[in-house]
């Protein structure tokens, strides 16, 4: 079959399409699954990822170049090249499909999850996962391969996928879930994908695209989410992957702080420029000494002025750019108080802005982090009223500590704790924002025979 050239920004079962026929498609997304012959081999699924992940290891291959051509386009994505060839070895690492089985493992209890097994406590009854249906991702635009992992996380629970992703981004999603497609000779995973590039603001392209959803994973800001949810029609399951703050913490039990604990923390800090939730905006310090906050902050900016050069700077938009001028500015008007400390690189590429106010606060992100005091025993008292949005908490502690510790911050609200320096760092089936992924992509159904149905109500005669 012909198809429309590569730069076409809509994909479409295999083909490229303009935008003239997406729209005339837009109205037929509810008849893929059922024209579909049957239900997806995860086999095929888990063989594409190891092909796909190999061709992601050549780098003068043509994927990988389309590829990374796609992220550092300055005029759609605009990632540094090294931060481009960081998303490209996270994309080829979690395609592994070694990693994807583990996942499928933990989270789903085995590799062929649509398989009946014997319900616990069914007396005969069998329980297995299902695809929720079709299911509808709204991409990111803060990691730039998200997309593509949520749809391999789609089709690893047998879905029809169909994923939209912001009208200022690069082919980036498409082509990598094009290349996904062509890894797979059986045809299944081109059948069940569909790629659509438009702003959020067209509200009835968005109307359309979730009309025959049963499912739609929204990532994004609350407004973001509240946008989108408006759209869903009644029964369709909103997975919500919202916004987070993250924090790092250092414990007057740790062991002393030397150079290298602190530059670990830089690079958490610096690595995409602080725009993924498990990035820290806050550092908080076990102390109500300001002497030592402030020592604690300048220690903090001598390490990310040595970390910073191994991290190119990200555009930043002239609203991002005078959000971080005026929250700089106000806190070194602070310092006049006695209330703040702030140090920053002579091109504004990082800030450290060190206050006495314990309240969690947001950072304008892009280098820019707060350093805060958090005596131990107020870890609940004072991180409580922001429960819900907090994700990922770095800990620098003694071993001993480290799970009492792991604890209060779980009662405040916190979902991950990990080191210093692993905080942008995952393992296959760890939880996403105290959720699994493939289970909310999921159903659990269950089966029971006339036969397993009589034998349970002769045993509960008998018993009675």
């Amino acid at each position: 079959m012909k198809t429309a050239p590569r730069t076409t920004p809509y994909y479409w079962q295999g083909e490229w399409i303009d935008e003239e026929e997406a729209g005339r498609r837009l109205t037929t997304l509810g008849d893929i699954l059922p024209a579909l012959p049957g239900p997806l081999d995860v086999r095929h699924v888990l063989a594409a990822c190891g092909r796909l992940a190999v061709l992601l290891a050549d780098r003068d291959g043509a994927e990988y170049r389309r590829l990374f051509a796609d992220l550092t386009d300055p005029a759609t994505t605009g990632l540094p090249a090294a931060d481009a060839e960081l998303s490209l070895a996270t994309l080829a690492a979690a395609l592994d499909p070694g990693l994807l089985s583990a996942q499928l493992t933990a989270e789903l209890g085995g590799t062929a999850p649509h398989h009946p097994v014997p319900a616990p406590f069914g007396g005969g009854a069998a329980e297995l996962w299902q695809p929720v249906g079709t299911l509808v991702h709204i991409a990111p635009k803060n990691v730039a391969v998200g997309g593509v992992l949520s749809a391999v996380e789609g089709l690893l629970t047998g879905n029809v996928n169909i994923v939209k992703t912001s009208g200022t981004e690069s082919l980036v999603t498409q082509h990598a879930l094009a290349a996904l497609a062509d890894a797979d000779p059986s045809g299944e995973l081109r059948s069940r994908l569909v790629v659509l590039r438009f702003s959020s603001r067209d509200t009835e392209w968005l109307r359309k695209l979730c009309r025959p959803a049963d499912a739609v994973a929204v990532w994004g800001t609350e407004e973001a989410v509240a946008g989108v949810a408006g759209f869903l029609p009644p029964g369709c399951r909103l997975v919500e992957w919202g916004p987070k703050i993250s924090l790092a913490y250092l414990d007057r039990t740790g062991p002393r702080r030397c150079g290298e604990t602190l530059r670990a923390l830089a690079r958490d800090i610096l690595r995409n420029g602080q725009r993924t939730c498990t990035s820290p905006q806050v550092v908080y310090v076990d102390t109500d000494a300001p002497e030592v906050l402030f020592a604690e902050a300048r220690a903090l900016a001598d390490a990310l002025s040595a970390e910073a050069a191994g991290f190119p700077a990200f555009p930043r938009e002239t609203a991002e750019q005078a959000e971080i001028t005026n929250v700089v500015t106000v806190a070194h008007l602070e310092e006049h108080l006695g209330l703040t400390r702030t140090f920053s690189a002579p091109d504004g590429c990082w800030h450290v802005l060190a206050d006495t106010r314990p309240g969690l606060s947001a950072s304008p992100l892009f280098g820019t982090v707060w350093v805060k005091p958090l005596p131990r025993e107020k870890i609940v008292r004072v991180l409580h009223p922001m429960r819900r949005y907090l994700q990922t908490v770095g800990l620098h502690a003694e071993a001993s500590s480290t799970m009492a510790l792991a604890a209060e911050f779980f009662r405040a609200g916190a979902l991950r704790v990990v080191p210093l320096g692993a905080m942008l760092e995952g393992y296959a089936g760890e939880p996403h924002d105290g959720q699994l992924a493939l289970q909310r992509y999921s159903r659990r159904v269950s089966v029971t025979t006339a036969e397993d149905a009589g034998s349970r109500l002769r045993a509960g005669m008998a018993a009675a």
